[in-house]
């Protein structure tokens, strides 16, 4: 009985000591655990403290390193624009000042070449003077008349304006001393363009010149009390009118004349070049005036001079019975 009793005592101690080893083992891995969670959180910590203060640093340096950038880039950029301005200021007094030097030589040159007394300014220019003034082809200007050698035998021109590489010299009458009758009512005038090379003022060539509204002492109208207008209506079926730019294949002005008489009133026009001739403008005027009825009657012809110095006709117009 005593023996049995102490084994069912060993067994329930046996259990007893089991279960507290299990609770002490259960209470060491909460522990373990407890104490990796802990580690874990404080290696998280490290690296999060870690990153914090690289990025720190990194801006850090970041911001000084533009903070010592930008004020020299401008500086750099106050010093560029400083020597820009300076540079540019520098430029346009240089150029203020050629301006300058080259409105005086124009100044002194329009004294030399232009009468500016309206009252004394002589037109010397006929068709003959102004057709033999040639002008070489494209290229060879230097074989042209210079600027001296115009004025020295044709005079003062009445006007000039000056270009950036050249002038145009213009000789115009005044409109007072157009003639009431038998010429075309407008002021003549020449205009001739002249090239500087140089672009210095120095020397000028003839490149280019224009007649508008010439007269000619050798090729007047008819006086006004002697005119007599000769024209029908079907005559204009009898014209023989040539290439309408050069006149080749038409009737010369001479044989105009020698069926219908000289005309009203004509004028030279054009540049007597290749691809511009010189042209003759002539008009007939028959003006019916009261008590008979107002009518008009026109003929207006176009020619164009030729190489052997002809005019040969390019246009005709004409208008009959026409109320005015």
């Amino acid at each position: 009985m005593r023996r049995s009793s102490k084994k069912k005592h060993d067994a329930n101690s046996f259990r007893a000591i089991k279960k507290e080893l299990y609770q002490q083992q259960k209470i060491k891995r909460e522990e373990l655990s407890m104490m990796a969670i802990q580690e874990e959180k404080k290696r998280i910590n490290s690296a999060f403290i870690l990153l914090c203060l690289t990025l720190s640093f990194a801006l850090f340096f970041g911001f000084y390193y533009f903070s010592q950038k930008i004020p020299r880039a401008n500086l750099k950029y106050k010093y560029n624009k400083t020597v820009s301005s300076v540079s540019k200021e520098s430029s346009n007094t240089q150029q203020d000042e050629a301006e300058l030097e080259m409105d005086k030589k124009q100044k002194e040159l329009k004294k030399k070449i232009v009468e500016e007394d309206e009252k004394k300014f002589v037109f010397n220019w006929t068709l003959d003077n102004f057709v033999e003034l040639k002008i070489a082809k494209v290229g060879e200007w230097e074989n042209n008349p210079t600027l001296e050698e115009v004025i020295t035998k044709y005079g003062k021109g009445s006007n000039v304006s000056f270009t950036e590489n050249g002038l145009t010299l213009t000789y115009k009458t005044r409109i007072v001393d157009v003639p009431r009758y038998g010429s075309s009512g407008h002021p003549q005038e020449i205009s001739l363009g002249f090239y500087d090379p140089d672009s210095n003022g120095k020397k000028y060539y003839l490149i280019t010149k224009t007649a508008v509204y010439l007269d000619d002492i050798h090729n007047l109208p008819a006086i006004k009390n002697e005119f007599v207008f000769k024209w029908k209506p079907e005559d204009m079926d009898t014209l023989t009118v040539g290439d309408s730019q050069y006149g080749k294949g038409g009737m010369t002005y001479q044989e105009i004349v020698a069926r219908f008489g000289l005309p009203s009133e004509m004028n030279f026009s054009g540049s007597d070049t290749d691809y511009s001739p010189l042209s003759l403008r002539v008009n007939y005027f028959n003006i019916h005036r009261p008590p008979a009825e107002r009518k008009l009657d026109r003929v207006s012809l176009i020619f164009k001079r030729q190489e052997d110095g002809s005019f040969r006709l390019a246009d005709a117009k004409s208008e009959f019975d026409k109320d005015w």
